[in-house]
């Protein structure tokens, strides 16, 4: 029932409903997605759907619905309001995608409560618990792409410098997060493997205020109305904290990692057909690392400010236009005294200034043609960069042992811009009772690409949804997705001064759902193929270091080819009214081609487990989860290389597993209700067993007669992890 209702709702027909009337068990069977059916579905369960001032109202056959008038008694207990297209984007026939609610991110056990980590325990993710940011389905973690409230985001991660182990977003203010692992609709442009789409929180409930206090944020977010006849709703959030707890990954002996982040939303509803939003929002990170042997500086400054609207025209045309600018800024400084007596000279410095700036126009429209959805728009931006760099770096024997860069001596001044944009349209086609089909066509061009002029890309797509039974669903996806680097990622940082040609991703995913009552079961395969892939620089040992860029396994990486194939499995089960259970297992081989030989990506985590059990009440909750998954790849060198003997970095890339990863995790939430506010406390612990998970492998090396000696030493990753806190609501 759930579903329909969503479907009807993404074409623009807002509905009501009590949670207590419409639920998630309530199977369904219909011709189309229209009120018409739904009503007919409505029967079968004693509820019926009537028009109450244009909008449609779900109640008991029995009761009868009322306008709205400053005497009438509100007809639901629990209201669920949505339907416009700022609100719920259509989800295509042949996605892969899991939708969380607010509810539902609240509730997954996650580091420093952050709720885009609770994406690291979706199938196909590959994840050692440092990065909040995912690796899809063998994908690198740039070809991820964050959108919020229409508003594709630049680095939405703290420490960003640093594996990026906590987002920008705070999870208060998220109403809604879909992300998508396959098969993602045409809107969605620039990246090959997923697609995290946010909807912020505009509704108000009981309380508009929260102000909190935990272990790694200070925060107050706050939302309301204005205005009488036409209501302007707001939403305000501050946010700032430290992540010293949440860097010992590095292995630094003294930080000071401080970060903020704020945003402002104002909406106004102009009329019954439009609606106009505008927007603010910042993110800063001020990270500063001193050790004795090693410092670290990474100032980081980004800045949004967006206008928006939405123009319902009739039953069934809508649009959305956007305009957003972007400022980002960063300074990164390394330096490096290390003393070493086999090799006096290693060390020295990296200055890296980078900064950004995007203006952009996007528009969206849907047309609803009975039987057929129709999906088209475009988008314009202007990008410019500028990048001032410069590095002086002895990485020492080792890097020419690997016959890599050992001196590195560059003073980098680059100034890039240029236009970009491109096009999508895309149909819903109900053949058939059974039958959907999604046919999709984008086109995305680029005239910044240095040296290379201008760059044009087609990407068509195509997904079928086809409806079994009442409780089983088949899907399929096969199209093209096409990734270009952007202004933000040319790799100055390393060297480069080009961009690459754009990549692209050919990819297959066929799923299948079932559910019942008490059970949902869905399971996919996929296989993708990647052809004209950038070059990459990786630190092949250990990549959990503080200054990756002046290690000496830090290499170049120029693959010919990839692919990635698998199986993902998702089983949920409700064992009883306040019990929840779910199992989840992967099966993932990614691998480049990289100069004829196939090699394992370091993230190929062959099988991985990820399991948890929910209990929750009206004012507690307790949730377990762990994840199990095989171990990440690493290099291991020769314990003896010759005087004057090189290495060749295709021979031993990855060429060892490292031992299986394992996390025991644990929520727990308890909250009281006073006549005036709510209070609710809170507690995360992250690897509750304290297992030193392995991160990489490093090397210590003694030149001895005749050429060096080389010690492998194991590298953890972060213990136990816990993190309380309080927040007062009212």
């Amino acid at each position: 029932m759930l579903d329909l209702i969503d479907k009807i709702q993404s074409r623009q027909q807002q509905v009501v409903y009590s949670s207590a009337l419409v639920r998630e068990d309530q199977m369904v069977t219909v011709e189309d997605f229209s009120i018409e059916s739904l009503g007919q579905a409505l029967q079968d369960h004693g509820l019926g759907v009537e028009a109450v001032d244009g909008i449609w109202v779900i109640s008991r056959l029995a009761d009868k619905p009322v306008a709205k008038t400053e005497e009438a008694t509100p007809l639901l207990e629990t209201v669920i309001v949505t339907g416009s297209l700022h609100r719920l984007p259509h989800i295509g026939v042949g996605s892969s995608v899991v939708q969380l609610s607010a509810e539902e991110l609240a509730l997954v056990p996650t580091l420093g409560s952050d709720a885009m980590r609770a994406t690291l325990r979706l199938p196909g993710v590959s994840s050692l618990g440092v990065s909040a940011k995912p690796r899809i389905r063998g994908g690198l973690q740039d070809e991820l792409l964050v959108m919020q409230d229409g508003i594709e985001l630049m680095e939405p991660f703290h420490l960003a410098d640093y594996h990026s182990p906590y987002s920008s977003i705070d999870y208060h203010t998220i109403e809604s997060l879909n992300v998508y692992t396959g098969g993602f609709p045409s809107r969605y442009g620039y990246r090959m493997s997923g697609v995290m789409d946010i909807r912020n929180q505009w509704h108000e409930d009981d309380y508009n205020t929260d102000i909190g206090i935990s272990s790694f944020s200070n925060f107050i977010h706050t939302r309301g109305e204005f205005g009488k006849e036409r209501p302007a709703s707001w939403l305000l959030s501050l946010r700032q904290g430290d992540l010293t707890d949440l860097t010992d990954y590095i292995e630094t002996r003294s930080g000071d990692p401080r970060y903020r982040d704020f945003s402002a939303r104002v909406n106004f509803d102009m009329s019954d057909s439009l609606e106009l939003t505008s927007g603010l929002a910042l993110a800063q990170d001020d990270i500063k690392f001193d050790d004795e042997e090693e410092r670290a500086t990474s100032l980081i400054d980004t800045w949004y400010a967006w206008v928006g609207g939405s123009w319902v025209f009739n039953s069934r045309t809508a649009s959305r236009f956007t305009l957003s600018w972007l400022d980002f800024e960063r300074d990164k400084d390394q330096a490096s005294f290390e003393i070493d007596e086999e090799d006096p000279g290693k060390g020295g410095f990296l200055d890296h200034r980078q900064k950004v700036n995007r203006l952009a126009l996007r528009n969206d429209w849907s047309f609803n043609d009975d039987n057929k959805f129709w999906e088209f728009g475009w988008q314009l931006e202007y990008n410019k960069g500028d990048y001032r760099h410069r590095a002086y770096i002895d990485r020492g024997e080792l890097a020419g042992i690997l016959g890599t860069e050992e001196d590195v001596s560059r003073d980098i001044t680059l100034d890039t811009s240029g236009w970009s944009g491109g096009g999508y349209a895309q149909v819903d086609w109900q053949i058939s009772q059974r039958l959907t089909l999604q046919p999709s066509l984008r086109w995305d061009v680029q005239d910044y690409y240095i040296e290379l002029g201008t760059e044009q890309q087609l990407s068509p797509r195509l997904g079928v949804s086809y409806q079994w039974n009442d409780a089983t669903q088949l899907r399929l996806s096969l199209g093209r997705f096409h990734q270009q680097e952007g202004i933000q990622e040319i790799q100055v940082i390393d060297g480069l001064t080009t961009f690459f040609k754009p990549q692209h991703s050919d990819q297959v995913v066929a799923g299948i759902e079932w559910r019942s009552e008490k059970l949902e079961l869905s399971g996919e395969l996929y296989y993708k193929r990647y052809e004209d892939l950038k070059g990459r620089f990786e630190n092949i040992f250990n990549p959990f270091v503080l200054l990756p860029e002046m290690e000496p396994d830090r290499v170049g990486l120029l693959p010919d080819r990839a692919v990635a194939k698998g199986a993902d499995m998702d089983l949920k089960v409700s064992l009883a009214e306040a019990l929840s259970a779910y199992f989840r297992y992967s099966f993932m081989d990614a691998r480049d081609q990289i100069d004829g030989k196939w090699v394992d990506r370091r993230w190929s985590q062959q099988h991985t487990i990820n399991t948890g059990i929910v209990w929750q009440k009206e004012t507690f909750s307790i949730a377990l989860g762990a994840t199990w998954h095989s171990g990440w790849r690493s290099t291991l060198m020769p314990s003896f290389v010759a005087e004057d003997e090189t290495v060749a970095v295709s021979s031993v890339l990855n060429n060892t597993e490292l031992d299986d990863y394992f996390s025991l995790d644990i929520n727990i939430r308890k909250h009281w209700i006073f006549p005036r506010c709510r209070v609710e406390v809170y507690a995360d612990i992250v690897n509750l067993t304290d297992r030193k998970n392995q991160a990489g492998i490093d090397f210590d090396i003694e030149e001895v007669e005749g050429g060096y000696d080389l010690s492998p030493d194991g590298e953890t990753l972060l213990g136990r992890v816990p993190s309380v806190g309080i927040t007062l609501s009212f």
